[in-house]
């Protein structure tokens, strides 16, 4: 069991550390919201679809790409929180972002008790309050000047990726090759909410076959500058896979308030590696509120490796 919670809070780790470099490399990216998140799903799905087949023809018995009912939500929620998350980066500030995403694990701990009767260890309640402090210590001044739509939908992604964490620890699916949907799904979702076709073979109004086939696609839309495709690749097709898949595996070993509380890495890094890679500076608060939540998540982390390894051996 010991060696079990070591895997999830590793796994766990390693996909919230890969995670917090999104939010800069979106920045270096600087392209239109749609082309932006077609893109990003779109590399996503290709790079995870390549490692499966070359599992596949190495007979590595690779996992199924929808594994049963609950797989399926997880990758719903999943691909819901991929939609909105972009949308929110790009209508509202990054703190406002940060810290509403921050309520991550609090929704997770929520739904874990309520739908699923889970119980909380008093720790994890202790630890899921101080992140929340330092959170709130990090952009307690910068909650101005944010939007609705960006809000709520920060917020939407808070609760969709909390749904799909608290799904897949009851479950205890192997949902590491979940991105390949969640990026198809949402590069679809992106293509046809774009200004992809033309306003003359294109309305809001009844949607038919005929219509799509007699469009006259306005392909630029898409495009990329030649700067803009680097980081668009190391976004889309290194970052975001090895943080989804990572993310997915984690909630097979630890609970999902633990895996959401190691969301708010993001929180207290990101502020920093935008600092450094677009000379942005770095408020005091900042410095302080993420020193508050590393803390927290190892001291957490170590106290619940300590009552694990003290437990008799039955």
């Amino acid at each position: 069991m010991t060696s079990d919670h070591k895997k999830g809070l590793t796994l766990t780790f390693i996909g919230a550390m890969v995670i917090t470099f999104d939010t800069p490399v979106l920045r270096l990216i600087d392209g239109p919201q749609w082309t932006v998140m077609f893109w990003r799903a779109t590399l996503l799905c290709l790079a995870v679809l390549a490692w499966w087949l070359v599992m596949l023809a190495a007979k590595k018995n690779p996992p199924p790409l929808v594994n049963g009912k609950a797989g399926l939500s997880i990758i719903l929620f999943y691909a819901i929180g991929n939609i909105t998350f972009i949308t929110a980066v790009f209508n509202t500030t990054i703190a406002n972002v940060v810290f509403i995403l921050a309520l991550t694990p609090l929704f997770a701990a929520m739904i874990s008790f309520l739908w699923f009767r889970e119980q909380l260890r008093p720790e994890t309640w202790l630890a899921l309050v101080f992140s929340l402090l330092g959170v709130t210590v990090i952009v307690w001044s910068g909650l101005h000047s944010g939007s609705i739509l960006g809000d709520l939908m920060a917020a939407s992604t808070a609760l969709t990726m909390a749904t799909a964490f608290t799904i897949t620890r009851r479950t205890g699916k192997d949902m590491s090759m979940s991105p390949i949907l969640v990026g198809a799904i949402t590069a679809v979702f992106a293509f046809f909410a774009s200004d992809t076709f033309s306003p003359e073979s294109f309305t809001l109004g009844p949607f038919t076959i005929s219509t799509l086939l007699s469009g006259t696609y306005n392909l630029n839309i898409l495009a990329l500058e030649p700067q803009q495709w680097g980081w668009m690749f190391l976004n889309g097709a290194i970052l975001m896979p090895l943080s989804y898949s990572f993310l997915a595996l984690g909630p097979r070993y630890i609970t999902a308030a633990e895996v959401a509380l190691f969301m708010l890495l993001e929180t207290a890094l990101a502020p920093i590696w935008v600092w450094l890679v677009v000379d942005e500076k770095v408020p005091f608060a900042t410095i302080i509120g993420g020193t508050i939540i590393l803390v927290t998540l190892l001291l957490h982390s170590l106290y619940r490796l300590h009552r694990r390894t003290q437990r008799p051996v039955k």
